[in-house]
């Protein structure tokens, strides 16, 4: 436990490193049994959003590639936009280090590239 920047009140940094190192499971446990937890519910969501992306990369790219398949040289317009999800995962990457970095400070700062998505 660490304290909070903002006025003295205590924070888990424990329970917030779950949201990062347990993909989905960590984030799900805080925010299901430690619902009065904010600096771990930030985090989770966080970590949530990481995990949403590193899974929707892969099945847009899927779909898309299913409909370009179907034009002339749909596979290989397709084969260079796979590249895209292997920067996706490279931000993915990023982000993730972020994460565990801004836990292990105390912060409560997004995480780059994904963290001021959908709020």
């Amino acid at each position: 436990m660490n304290e909070d920047a903002g006025g003295g009140a205590r924070i888990n940094v424990d329970a917030a490193l779950l949201a990062y190192l347990i993909p989905v499971l960590g984030p799900a446990y805080i925010l299901l049994l430690r619902k009065e937890d904010g600096f771990g519910r930030f985090h989770a969501l966080q970590g949530l959003k990481l995990a949403a992306a590193l899974v929707l990369a892969p099945v847009v790219w899927f779909l898309f590639a299913a409909l370009v398949s179907f034009l002339p040289f749909g596979g290989v317009v397709a084969a260079y936009v796979f590249a895209l999800v292997v920067a996706v995962y490279m931000a993915a990457v990023i982000a993730w280090v972020a994460g565990i970095v801004n836990v292990l400070r105390a912060r409560r700062a997004p995480v780059p590239f994904f963290g001021r998505i959908m709020g």
